[in-house]
């Protein structure tokens, strides 16, 4: 047998060696026993001796089992060992202990005062060593247990998930394919045709989301709908299907119905507005921001009712021209139903939401009660426990589609149905020429020559041509009065025949308030006396004895309003206003429309009005029963054409320039194509308009439907007047063109004609909040310098190739173009290039 392939394994006094064979499990056992027996021995000596270390003659040999020879590395195997050959082993290793410790036995006791390990404790540790790391590593039954312990936690969390995602499910349904909505926390999501959520709504949010709904009795659940549930003694749900409004595939449509069934539980929806952008519902008030309400998001309005309104009386926070209308940049649109007492917020409290709740008690949906004198020609309202009693309803459409463009087309009005050829007549004689406003000043008592000089003027500027002239307010001796006053106006009809001989069409501006001291309110109550109706003719007090409710407007503090809601009594309007285009043959009349905001604070109808806002609309429907109408400045939808809607007032400055185009763009997606923007460089009650500012302006008006002037470009000196002459000629021969063939379409589609830039490529995300440009249809796009002092302004393209209107360059689209310089003669605007044009 050679050294080199043999293998010494001593038991004790050095480590143990093993070759690569593993013993056998019955090789183990023995081996287990052997150190067992050592074990016992030595722990019953006083003194024990430490095993020589073998020689290296004895390297083959194993000094346990008296030389018996050990297998090689390739098959290392424990011999068999007898109770002889241990007892001799143990026998050797005594002795060879008392060598080594010399004559001074091992004293545990003393070793371990000493602070070192006792003899056994080493004995034990040696064994230990000694004992094979196969045999040593037991298995450790802590390790299963811990892993049977995660794997019983696992299972336990997979079935309680399994649980609640289950409920959650049967509680989150859906319909339509569309709409989810959970009953728990009354959370509707409102996803389009590819899945994706555009809309993510908090229902019922006035009222705790801890109160359990149940299914609608079948007598309470409205026709058609899907949902129906009830929160006992707050609301009642519902939801339905429906088609959108042009009967097409453009847009899938959804009725939600809250019905309020307690006088302090207002129903209200409210929506997210981040991760998106909102546009529509009008003209917002009281913005200092840059671009006010375009889009809505820039917006913060608290919760107030959704009625017309003036910045002067401060009822609330919307304007002169709105529209229930609310529309995302994710396709998804919210139009409210006219029959609801609306009030809305807009990222109150920056809340980034969009919030509606019906409410039909407070000022202008005033609830008269049972106690007015209103009482006796309406039903009262009982409510009981089987049919609880309806306070309030908040009725809503919900409608999406697969772009905003696409959106915008299938809930747009058409206004061909019924108009006549002379009407298209007016809307283009608007379109082509100015509108000249003359302001008559309250004590001017030459106002007639004031009135000859002001058109002597306009005539004899050879680059421009009459339009429409109108004669402001106050033209009046009273408020209502309806006639000129004799004193100021005297040799008015020799002038006005000489105006209509110079090419001018004339008209006036009325107002539909009446002093208490005209002659138009005595006229009045007699009408009311002598009629049998009995209907007053003015708007009423709810309480006593119903006389006129009044109200006050640019300081006289005692007007009154006719109830118009009546038929009697818009006829005797309409004679009223017969009377006087009759007398002055004027062309038609600018109604200054009524705000809900002026209503009396307590007042009463013969008809009840659900949105006071309708009263301005009634009044406009008496006048053109005897003359055209040409425009209003308050509205809540697209009056009838010929009949244009005039953009709020805004103040002579810079920031009333930049406020313009918002004002423009917002009107425009909200249903209002046929527009008259404010007189060129706004409204100033005392000098004219900065220079510059009336450049600017009048280079904004160019491209917009109708352009008015109230002070005229030869008012300031021959530059201005060549720039005005230079952008009339660009007006006739590029803009107006558009103008009328976009405004041709428009009457039979109702699309915008001043459009946003996402109407040219709704998924261009750049230029979703865009509002210092604006197109003229989908052919020019208009980018004007709106800084006092500013030459160069940024300028963004949409997709496709553009014609530069200042040097006839080529450019391309999809980017901005920075510091893109223009003069203060020199208005920055694009038009489209024929499809497949390279550069």
């Amino acid at each position: 047998m050679n050294d080199d392939n043999q293998q010494t394994v001593p038991l004790l006094g050095s480590s143990l060696n093993y070759s690569a064979g593993v013993p056998t499990s019955g090789e183990n056992q023995q081996h287990v026993r052997i150190v067992n027996n050592l074990a016992t021995a030595t722990s019953k000596q006083t003194n024990i001796a430490v095993p020589p270390t073998p020689t290296e003659d004895d390297s083959d040999y194993d000094t346990i089992t008296s030389r018996t020879p050990l297998k090689k590395r390739t098959g290392f195997v424990l011999p068999t060992s007898s109770n002889a050959d241990i007892e001799s082993g143990k026998k050797e290793e005594a002795d060879q202990a008392d060598k080594t410790n010399c004559t001074t036995p091992l004293n545990p006791d003393n070793n371990q005062k000493n602070g070192s390990p006792s003899f056994a404790n080493r004995i034990k540790d040696k064994i230990t060593n000694a004992v094979p790391n196969v045999i040593q590593k037991k298995p450790r039954e802590y390790k299963l247990r811990a892993f049977v312990g995660f794997l019983f936690l696992l299972v336990v969390f997979l079935v309680g998930f399994a649980y609640i995602f289950y409920y959650q499910q049967l509680a989150r349904k859906t319909y339509f394919e569309r709409i989810r909505f959970t009953k728990e926390d009354r959370i509707m999501r409102v996803y389009d045709d590819s899945g994706i959520e555009a809309l993510r709504g908090h229902m019922g949010a006035s009222f705790p989301t801890s109160q359990k709904s149940y299914p609608c009795h079948e007598r309470h659940r409205p026709p058609n709908s899907t949902l129906c549930l009830e929160w006992m003694g707050r609301g009642r749900f519902s939801l339905a299907q429906t088609p959108n409004k042009n009967q097409d595939d453009k847009s899938r449509c959804y009725r939600v119905i809250w019905q309020s069934l307690s006088p302090d539980t207002h129903p209200t929806d409210c929506y997210e507005m981040n991760n998106q952008l909102w546009f529509g519902a009008g003209a917002v008030l009281g913005q200092q921001h840059d671009f006010a309400g375009w889009p809505l998001n820039r917006a913060e309005v608290p919760i107030s009712p959704f009625v017309t309104g003036t910045e002067v009386r401060g009822h609330n926070g919307w304007g002169q021209v709105l529209r229930r209308y609310f529309m995302s940049s994710r396709a998804a649109a919210i139009i409210v139903d006219d029959s609801t007492p609306l009030w809305v917020s807009v990222n109150a409290n920056q809340s980034q939401r969009l919030c509606l709740q019906s409410r039909s008690s407070g000022f202008p949906f005033f609830d008269h009660g049972e106690d007015s004198i209103a009482s006796n020609t309406t039903t009262k309202r009982n409510g009981t426990r089987n049919n609880p009693l309806v306070n309030s309803v908040l009725n809503y459409t919900i409608c999406t589609a697969t772009d905003l463009d696409t959106l915008l087309t299938s809930l747009a009005d058409a206004w061909w149905d019924g108009l006549r050829k002379d009407e298209m007549e007016v809307v283009k004689k608007l379109m082509e020429d100015p509108v000249w406003r003359f302001q008559p000043k309250a004590d001017d008592n030459q106002t007639v020559q004031s009135l000859m000089k002001y058109t002597n003027s306009i005539v004899g500027s050879v680059w421009t041509s009459p339009g429409y002239l109108l004669i402001d307010t106050p033209w009046e001796e009273r408020t209502g009065d309806l006639e000129f006053d004799p004193n100021r106006f005297q040799g008015l009809n020799e002038a006005l025949e000489i105006i209509h001989r110079k090419g001018f069409k004339v008209a006036v501006t009325v107002r539909p308030f009446v002093s208490t001291f005209s002659k138009t309110y005595k006229s009045g109550l007699d009408f009311e006396h002598s009629s049998s109706s009995t209907v007053g003719t003015w708007i009423r007090q709810p309480y006593g004895e119903g006389s006129p409710a009044l109200t006050s407007y640019n300081g006289d503090h005692s007007l009154a309003l006719a109830d118009v809601t009546s038929r009697n009594i818009s006829e005797w309007v309409a004679e009223r206003l017969h009377t006087l285009i009759k007398n002055y043959e004027l062309d038609g009349i600018f109604f200054e429309s009524v705000t809900a905001d002026y209503l009396p604070h307590y007042y009463l109808t013969s008809k009840p009005l659900a949105d006071p806002s309708k009263l301005s609309s009634l009044w406009v429907d008496a006048a053109r029963q005897v003359t055209t109408v040409l425009s209003v400045t308050s509205a809540t939808h697209m009056p009838r054409l010929p009949t244009f809607v005039a953009i709020p007032w805004l103040p002579s400055s810079w920031d009333g320039l930049v406020h313009l185009l918002p004002l423009v763009l917002t009107l425009s997606v909200s249903g209002y194509p046929f527009l008259i923007p404010p007189p060129v460089g706004g409204f100033s009650n005392s000098s004219k308009p900065d220079k510059e500012l009336y450049i600017r302006w009048l280079q904004v008006s160019t491209f917009l439907p109708v352009i008015q002037f109230a002070t005229i470009p030869s008012s300031y000196d021959a530059e201005v007047e060549r720039m005005a002459s230079n952008l009339t000629g660009l007006r006739q021969s590029t803009v107006l063109p558009i103008l009328q063939r976009y405004g041709g379409s428009s009457v039979f589609d109702g699309l915008p004609i001043i459009r946003p830039l996402w109407m040219l490529d709704p998924f261009d995300k750049e230029g979703l909040d865009v509002a210092d440009e604006f197109c003229v249809g989908d052919e020019l796009l208009v980018a004007p310098v709106l800084e006092a002092g500013a030459r160069e302004r940024e300028v963004y393209l949409p997709k496709g190739v553009w014609k530069d209107g200042i040097d006839g360059s080529l450019r391309k689209g999809g980017r901005w173009i920075h510091h893109y310089r223009a003069k203060l003669d020199q208005v920055p605007f694009f038009t489209r290039a024929a499809e497949g044009t390279r550069l």
